[in-house]
């Protein structure tokens, strides 16, 4: 479970890394980065979660 949340972790910093090339592609007004840096966080603050309840129990 560990080395799938690294994994989800990892998608989500490289989606929130391009999210600006993204916006533009589909032209969003920085609507559409705002929204994939917000759900990188929250995977990322989700995923850290479950690694550290992991490790713990």
């Amino acid at each position: 479970m560990e080395k799938f949340s690294v994994l989800l972790m990892i998608a989500a910093i490289v989606c929130a890394l391009f999210s600006g090339k993204i916006d533009m592609a589909v032209n969003g007004d920085k609507k559409v980065q705002r929204v994939i840096v917000t759900f990188s966080v929250g995977v990322v603050f989700i995923c850290a979660i479950a690694i550290v309840a992991g490790i713990l129990s």
